[in-house]
């Protein structure tokens, strides 16, 4: 499909803001279970750790290599072959006899990944222009959580229908079949917009991010990414199953009830950090962050599922600010979409490798508890750098949108 004449946010973003719902689901809906169902195949939760990190390991990997590749790909087609490699770790991870198996599986699916997470920023941007990123970065993520937050609750409903095991490989199958259909939609309805620039694998090469500062915003998006990951993909999963007793339906409806929060905020902070600026909206994300982990220690210490659930709400706000905002800064101090995106993906794979690895091995060696206690020195560091490194939005004139 090729784009016909005319600007603004009409039928082809439309489409493709239903396709991110729809991806979100497919990359959400066994987020929550990788850890649960590697245990359940003889991991330890270090080892749990690594195979939920092994997605954005490999991600983190071609992201590294593909600086001159991943951002220049044709996005229908990169999003296309994404899914459909999303799709076959799926089935994959439904099937394995073994952890090691399910290991390998989700190998393929970061392949799928890091195709999938480079072209859809991207494709956000030409179709909406590059002065409001953060905006449409708010709506691309709040699209992609809206659809993660129907997944971790649809996951533990399709788990309660096998039981145990047989029902987290359900959960993965149905998983795949999404993503297969994600696949064809992309195919289907994306316009073709091929890049003036030839993609090519290269050393990674990221100008304008050499930088003293530029270096401290790297940081600082790997500590506020990676913090996201780390919290609801290994720590929450865990406490809820093993401090908390919860099964894995109510923990669907806290990682839904927590991304509900995070759309709202992503839509919300998204463009208040556009016309106000950056820094306000990082320093109270990063504080909210910080109640939203010392709930979950207060409940952990008084085995209070209620307060658990009001940890989602700070957490929720948090990781929207982190998601829509973070982008943002590094866009601003690189200068152009394409290397601050691309900065963006790599501050974000070193970041979920770094922290959910990290507090694995944490909660292995020592507990959940001190592992939590991490977490809040790891916002009051972002809180730190987004001080240091100061404000970064200048406004400016946009590059013309793709029409749509």
């Amino acid at each position: 499909m090729s784009l016909d004449a005319g600007v603004g946010p009409g039928l082809i973003q439309r489409q493709f803001y239903g396709l991110s719902i729809t991806a979100g689901l497919a990359l959400g809906l066994t987020a929550p279970l990788t850890a649960v169902l590697a245990v359940e195949l003889g991991a330890t939760p270090f080892a749990a750790g690594i195979s939920v990190a092994s997605l954005t390991a490999v991600v983190f990997v071609m992201d590294i290599v593909g600086t001159r590749l991943l951002p220049f790909l044709e996005p229908r087609r990169a999003i296309t072959q994404g899914m459909l490699l999303w799709a076959f770790g799926s089935f994959g991870s439904a099937v394995a006899p073994t952890f090691e198996i399910m290991a390998a599986a989700r190998l393929v699916q970061g392949i799928g990944l890091a195709q999938y997470a480079a072209a859809a920023p991207q494709l956000a941007v030409k179709l909406a222009g590059t002065t409001r990123v953060a905006q449409t970065m708010g709506r691309f993520q709040a699209a992609m959580t809206l659809g993660s937050a129907i997944g971790p609750l649809s996951g533990g409903l399709v788990t309660q229908v096998g039981g145990g095991t047989l029902g987290l490989r359900l959960a993965f199958a149905v998983c795949g079949v999404i993503a297969l259909i994600c696949a064809a939609w992309a195919w289907a309805v994306l316009p073709t917009t091929p890049s003036a620039t030839k993609p090519r694998l290269s050393l990674p090469r990221l100008p304008g991010m050499g930088s003293s500062r530029a270096l401290l915003g790297l940081l600082l998006g790997t500590s506020a990414q990676g913090l996201r990951g780390a919290i609801t993909l290994t720590i929450v999963p865990l406490v809820a199953a093993e401090q908390l007793g919860m099964d894995i339906a109510w923990l669907g409806v806290f990682l839904t009830f927590m991304y509900v929060i995070e759309v709202v905020a992503m839509t919300s902070i998204g463009p208040l950090s556009d016309r106000r600026g950056r820094r306000t909206s990082m320093l109270a994300g990063s504080v909210c962050g910080g109640i939203g982990v010392v709930l979950i220690l207060v409940a952990i210490s008084t085995q209070s599922p209620v307060i658990f659930f009001l940890g989602a709400l700070p957490l929720g706000v948090a990781s929207g600010c982190m998601f829509s905002v973070t982008p943002a800064v590094l866009v601003d101090i690189a200068g152009t979409a394409e290397v601050g995106l691309s900065a963006t993906r790599i501050a974000r794979d070193l970041g979920f490798t770094i922290f959910t690895v990290g507090v694995g091995a944490v909660i292995t060696a020592s507990s959940a508890s001190v592992a939590l206690w991490s977490c809040v020195g790891a916002y009051g560091l972002v809180a730190l750098l987004m001080i240091v490194i100061g404000e970064t939005h200048r406004g400016g004139r946009s590059r013309r949108a793709v029409p749509g």
